[in-house]
């Protein structure tokens, strides 16, 4: 591969949840929700990332939300398309006619037609490669894991829209498996308790503030009710819910139950020595549902080994990706091939 290629690489992390990109020199340069507000009728974005979340439930007619990514994979190519331009526009080669090569991340379970999909958008706005690996993988090289030494370990990946467990041994992840549900669906089991028990019908930024006030675990303001407004489903009226902590964890509890069962399974497969190895290191978590100190406590509960959160696990999966953009011999080891 030609030296030149490293001062044109980037990294992307098209997440469920949020975009976030990295420059090998630069460092971080975005960071937004994976969001797009779409006029139908002209065919263009009229506002993208942060802009878009803040239009969510103040949307004018012929104006809709649209999500690029679900659990994971580019469900949406024409939002992933304009998501992908809006990302590369931060990371722009500087020099006019430099190829640029662009590393991301996908689901350990994703099929080769949405390894591809992914590549697509990608390369039809502007990217003349692209180099896809795991995500866990790119989270246990963002600092999760002591990977290099080669000794054995377990990556739980809590993001939104998936849950990816992988073991890793001698450098190398030899096990994984992937589980669809992580944030998202823990934000809708709350819209359905909600819906059931109070008539009203909450929008995805209400039931995500839920469920985070709801998975705080601050002894402070368990006690004091949380706040949410929605829809009544009777009289169209907008209503104000008040819901209790502890509401919102027992809705939530279904869905840690199907996770945890993941974890103990693919633990269950690895052979003696390397689970001993992972119940002396502990798992580590990683993504955004990572930050909730009720999760872990949740998932500590069901899971026979210790779980700890990795520092800032929101970022470790593009702050992978981004030794791999400053190394981008290490990106082709580890590349899926679609």
């Amino acid at each position: 591969m030609r030296r030149d290629w490293m001062t044109s690489v980037a990294a992307v992390d098209l997440g469920t949840a949020r975009i976030r990109v990295w420059h090998p020199q630069r460092g971080p340069v975005l960071d937004e929700p994976s969001l797009i507000a779409l006029d139908e009728q002209q065919g263009h974005a009229c506002a993208l990332g942060a802009s878009a979340k803040r239009m969510i439930g103040r949307l004018p007619h012929g104006l809709t939300i649209r999500r690029a990514v679900a659990a994971g994979r580019v469900t949406d190519f024409e939002a992933a398309l304009l998501l992908a331009r809006y990302a590369l526009d931060h990371v722009r080669p500087s020099r006019p006619g430099r190829r640029q090569t662009v590393v991301t991340a996908a689901p350990v379970d994703s099929s080769s037609v949405q390894v591809r999909t992914l590549e697509q958008a990608l390369l039809r706005v502007g990217a003349h490669r692209v180099v896809v690996v795991p995500a866990p993988v790119a989270a246990a090289l963002g600092g999760a894991l002591p990977f290099a030494d080669g000794s054995g370990g377990m990556l739980v990946d809590l993001g939104a829209g998936t849950v990816d467990v992988a073991v890793f041994a001698r450098g190398r992840m030899v096990d994984a498996t992937s589980l669809p549900g992580g944030g998202d669906a823990l934000d809708e089991a709350v819209a359905g308790w909600v819906r059931r028990e109070h008539q009203v019908a909450l929008g995805p930024v209400a039931a995500e503030a839920l469920r985070i006030g709801g998975g705080a675990g601050d002894p402070a303001t368990a006690a004091t009710p949380l706040q949410a407004r929605g829809r009544h489903l009777g009289t169209d009226a907008n209503q104000v819910v008040y819901v209790r902590a502890e509401e919102v964890r027992q809705a939530c509890r279904a869905v840690l139950t199907d996770m945890a069962a993941a974890i103990r399974v693919t633990l269950a497969r690895c052979p003696e020595e390397l689970r001993a190895e992972i119940a002396e290191r502990g798992v580590v978590l990683t993504g955004g549902l990572a930050q909730s100190p009720w999760a872990r406590e949740r998932l500590q509960e069901l899971v026979d080994a210790p779980l700890r959160a990795a520092d800032a696990p929101q970022d470790r999966t593009a702050e992978g990706l981004a030794v791999l953009a400053r190394s981008p011999e290490r990106a082709d080891e580890y590349a899926v091939r679609a």
